[in-house]
C-alpha cells in the first residue's frame, strides 16, 4: 500500500521517471486526442480484474480495445465512467473497454463500481512498466487500440461521446 501512495504522490506532483533529469527529457505529453505517428505497438500486460481474474491484453487482439486509467477521486474519471460503461455495452462485438483503476483499495473500488452500476472489466494495481509505457501522468488517460495491437490514438482528459465510434469507423483495414 505504502508502495501505491508514493507512486500516485510521484504521479500528482508529475515527478519524473527514473533515469531522466530534466523536464526536456520526457517525451512530449500528448495533446488532448493524440494520433500515435507512426502507429507503435501496445505495449502487453496481464492485470488482475477486481473479481481475482487476469486480463492479458494481447489476448484481445483482432478487436478494437480502449485502455482507461482513472481513479475514483478523479472528477472527471467519475463523469466519464458510465459513459464507457455504456460504449463497451453498445460495442461489445468490436470493442473491449479497460478500466484500469490507479491502485486504490479494492474495497473504494468496489465501492464505486456499485455506486455506478458498471459492468466494464475493472483492471487493478497496473505495474509501473504499464503506467510509463502508455504515458499516464495525470487522470484520465485512455489508449485506444485498433485490431491489429498498434495503438492509434491517446486522450488526455475525459472522452468525448462518439470520439471512440468515429475512429473505429475512421479504420480502412477493419
Amino acid at each position: 500500500m505504502t508502495t501505491g501512495i508514493v507512486w500516485l504522490a510521484l504521479l500528482l506532483s508529475g515527478c519524473q521517471p527514473l533515469g531522466y533529469s530534466a523536464d526536456n527529457d520526457l517525451p512530449p505529453e500528448p495533446a488532448a486526442a493524440e494520433l500515435a505517428e507512426p502507429l507503435e505497438p501496445a505495449h502487453d500486460f496481464a492485470l488482475s480484474t477486481l473479481d481475482g481474474d487476469t486480463v492479458r491484453l494481447s489476448n484481445l487482439r483482432g478487436r478494437w480495445v480502449l485502455i482507461n486509467f482513472w481513479a475514483t477521486w478523479c472528477a472527471p474519471c467519475r463523469d466519464e465512467m458510465p459513459y464507457l460503461d455504456r460504449l463497451a455495452a453498445d460495442h461489445a462485438n468490436q470493442l473491449s473497454v479497460l478500466a484500469v483503476n490507479m491502485r486504490e483499495p479494492k474495497t473504494t473500488v468496489r465501492a464505486f463500481v456499485e455506486e455506478f452500476d458498471l459492468h466494464l472489466p475493472i483492471l487493478v494495481a497496473p505495474d509501473d512498466a504499464t503506467l510509463l509505457a502508455y504515458y499516464v501522468r495525470g487522470l484520465p488517460v485512455s489508449v485506444l487500440i485498433d485490431p491489429d495491437g498498434m495503438v492509434t490514438q491517446r486522450i488526455v482528459g475525459p472522452i468525448q461521446p462518439g470520439f471512440v465510434e468515429a475512429e473505429m469507423g475512421n479504420c480502412d483495414a477493419c
